[in-house]
């Protein structure tokens, strides 16, 4: 029963068309753990857009503190995916990641990555987050991730992003003509 309401639902948004506006997936992950008892964490996700989407959120808190959230939508623009998640336990380092993807209908194929670590010191705080949008009228899509940590004084942090847009390579035939000469 539910895959043929999903099924009627997707026919439905297909039938009636699309909106004019590209989607934009986001998502972020946030958790802590003060290195005794339990700790923090919280995730959002969602999606924007006139077309189809999907957002889900998961957290946990305890001796393992984790927070998740994905979110992915297509329209008439493209796809778009965001997911990010973040983990502190009690005992060792804490982590985040962010992966966001945009893929465009006409080829193009925007990604932004990113990942930190807190490491060295009782109190341990890890974030990350993003979105994707694939790009509209002829422009690229974009994708943004954005990390941080935060520790104690004994403590350390490493970040890094990276976010990279490529546009699809046109190729363009001219049309050539024979020309035929009388002899």
């Amino acid at each position: 029963m539910k895959t043929f309401n999903l099924a009627i639902a997707m026919m439905s948004v297909l039938t009636l068309g699309l909106s004019a506006f590209a989607g934009q997936a986001n998502s972020s992950a946030s958790a802590s753990s003060p290195g005794w008892g339990p700790g923090t964490a919280s995730a959002t996700a969602g999606y924007d857009g006139g077309g189809i989407g999907f957002a889900q959120t998961d957290t946990r808190s305890g001796k393992v503190n984790l927070a998740k959230g994905l979110s992915f939508g297509f329209d008439e623009e493209g796809l778009s995916l965001s997911s990010s998640f973040a983990v502190a336990p009690t005992l060792g380092p804490a982590a985040a990641g962010t992966f966001n993807l945009a893929l465009g209908l006409d080829g193009d194929v925007s990604y932004s990555v990113g990942r930190t670590t807190a490491t060295g010191d009782p109190y341990r705080s890890v974030s990350a987050g993003g979105s994707a949008t694939p790009g509209r009228f002829g422009r690229p899509g974009t994708a943004v991730a954005g990390v941080n940590g935060r520790t104690g004084p004994l403590g350390r942090v490493l970040a890094r992003t990276h976010s990279q847009t490529s546009r699809p390579t046109v190729v363009r035939r001219v049309p050539t003509r024979r020309i035929l000469r009388r002899r």
